[in-house]
C-alpha cells in the first residue's frame, strides 16, 4: 500500500501520512477522461468518509462542471453526506468566477473537512488563491510535497504534473502546447524515393495516431505533406475531431489539394500572401504571417493558435517543418513510431530537416521516456528538454 507523505496545514491535527490509493484512483480518472477538455486541464476528483469512496468526478467538457463539483453531486445522487468528508483532488480547485461557479465555494458549502491537492494550479487568477481560502474557512488543506515523497509516491505526483503540463505551458506562454508524430524506418526514414510512405507503420500505431488526433485542438502539416500524403487529418471512426486542419504554405496554389482537408473541422492556411482570387478557396481561412529568408514566422503561427484556445496541437510532419519547429525550440514532446523495416538511398526522405546542429552537446534531449511495443512498431515517447 502507498503511503503519502504530506504537508500539512499548521492547525492539521491528522496522521502525516495517508493512504494513497484515493489519490491514485483521482488521477486514474483524470488521465481516463476520454475527450478533449482544452483550454481546460484534465482533474480527477475523489471524495472519501471513514475509509470509503463516496463519490467519484471527472472534469466535463465546456461549459459542464469541474471534477470537484461533480464529485460532491455524484454523493448527492447516492444519497451520501459530504459533511466531515476527505476530497481528493488532482488540481487545486478554480477560485475564479468563469464558464462556472467557484468550486472552492461549493467545496467549502459542502461540509467537507480535508482536502488534499495534488498540484498548485498554474493560473494566476487561482494560484494558490483556493489553497489560502479553503483553509480560512477550517479545511485542512493538504499539499502533496514533492520533497519528501518516496520513489513510488514521487510517480504519482509526477503524474499528477504530467497531468498539467499542457495547461501550465499555455497558460503560461499563450503558446500552444506541441507534440511532433513521426513513423520511421530503423534507418530514419519516412518516404521512399518516389515520396512513398503508406504505410510504415502497423495498423495498431496508426490507431493511436487517430486517437492523438481527436484529443488535438489542431493538426499542423506543411505544404509538401498535403501535396504528397493527401491527408484527411481527420480522427477516423471517433467523434471528436480537431477545431482546426492547419497547413504552412507560404505561397498556396491549387485549391484542388486541399479538397482531402474538407470537414466538420475549420481549415487554415498561414501564408506570406492570400490567394487573390478567394472565390476558389471556399471553406478556407488564410492568415498573413511574417516570414524571413522564405520561411514563415512558426512562433507567430503558433501564437495566432494560442489565441483561438489552441492548447493541444499535434504536428504530423513533414521532417523539414517538424525540423524547423525543432530549431525554434518550440516542440514540446516527441513520439516516434519506429517500424523494422530499411528504406535507404540518398533521395529517400529523412525524418527531420531543419537546420540542424554544429556540435552534439546542442541536441535537443528527449526526457521522460516511454517505450512501448505496439504490435511490430516501437513506440517512443518523450518530452523535448529544450523548449520554449
Amino acid at each position: 500500500m502507498i503511503k503519502l507523505n504530506i504537508q500539512m496545514s499548521e492547525n492539521n491535527d491528522y496522521e502525516s501520512e495517508l493512504d494513497g490509493s484515493f489519490f491514485e484512483q483521482a488521477i486514474t480518472i483524470a488521465e481516463n477522461i476520454p475527450t478533449n477538455l482544452s483550454p481546460r486541464p484534465p482533474v480527477g476528483a475523489v471524495i472519501t468518509k471513514k475509509g470509503n469512496i463516496i463519490g467519484k468526478g471527472a472534469t466535463s467538457p465546456t461549459p459542464g462542471n469541474h471534477a470537484e463539483i461533480n464529485a460532491i453531486l455524484d454523493c448527492t445522487n447516492n444519497n451520501f453526506s459530504t459533511e466531515g468528508a476527505t476530497m481528493f483532488t488532482t488540481l487545486e480547485p478554480c477560485f475564479h468566477e468563469g464558464e462556472t461557479s467557484p468550486c472552492v465555494d461549493k467545496i467549502i458549502d459542502s461540509g467537507i473537512s480535508r482536502i488534499f491537492v495534488g498540484a498548485i494550479d498554474p493560473n494566476p487568477k487561482v494560484n494558490n488563491k483556493s489553497l489560502d481560502k479553503l483553509s480560512s474557512n477550517g479545511i485542512d488543506v493538504l499539499l502533496a510535497n514533492k520533497e519528501l515523497l518516496g520513489y513510488e509516491e514521487k510517480k504519482l505526483i509526477n503524474r499528477c504534473n504530467d497531468l498539467i503540463e499542457p495547461f501550465k505551458h499555455f497558460i503560461t506562454t499563450g503558446l500552444p502546447y506541441i507534440t511532433a508524430k513521426i513513423a520511421i524506418s530503423l534507418d530514419g526514414k519516412i518516404a521512399t524515393k518516389t515520396g512513398d510512405s503508406k504505410w510504415i507503420s502497423s495498423e495498431k500505431s496508426r490507431e493511436i495516431v487517430q486517437k492523438m488526433r481527436s484529443m488535438s485542438d489542431a493538426i499542423i502539416i506543411g505544404s509538401k505533406t498535403l501535396k504528397i500524403d493527401k491527408p484527411s487529418l481527420s480522427a477516423k471512426d471517433i467523434t471528436d475531431q480537431p477545431k482546426f486542419k492547419v497547413v504552412l504554405n507560404s505561397e498556396p496554389s491549387n485549391p484542388e489539394r486541399y479538397l482531402t482537408l474538407k470537414s466538420e473541422s475549420e481549415i487554415i492556411v498561414f501564408c506570406k500572401k492570400t490567394p487573390s482570387d478567394l472565390s476558389k478557396w471556399k471553406g478556407i481561412e488564410f492568415i498573413e504571417i511574417p516570414s524571413k529568408n522564405n520561411k514563415l514566422d512558426l512562433k507567430k503561427a503558433l501564437k495566432i493558435l494560442g489565441e483561438k484556445n489552441c492548447m493541444n496541437v499535434l504536428v504530423e510532419g513533414g521532417g523539414q517543418l517538424i525540423g524547423s519547429l525543432i530549431d525554434s525550440n518550440l516542440i514540446n514532446k516527441m513520439r516516434l513510431f519506429i517500424s523494422p523495416m530499411l528504406i535507404g538511398g540518398i533521395n529517400s526522405t529523412d525524418s527531420i530537416g531543419g537546420e540542424g546542429i554544429e556540435f552534439i552537446s546542442q541536441s535537443k534531449k528527449l526526457t521522460d521516456m516511454e517505450v512501448i511495443r505496439v504490435e511490430s512498431d516501437i513506440m517512443v515517447t518523450g518530452k523535448v528538454k529544450s523548449h520554449v
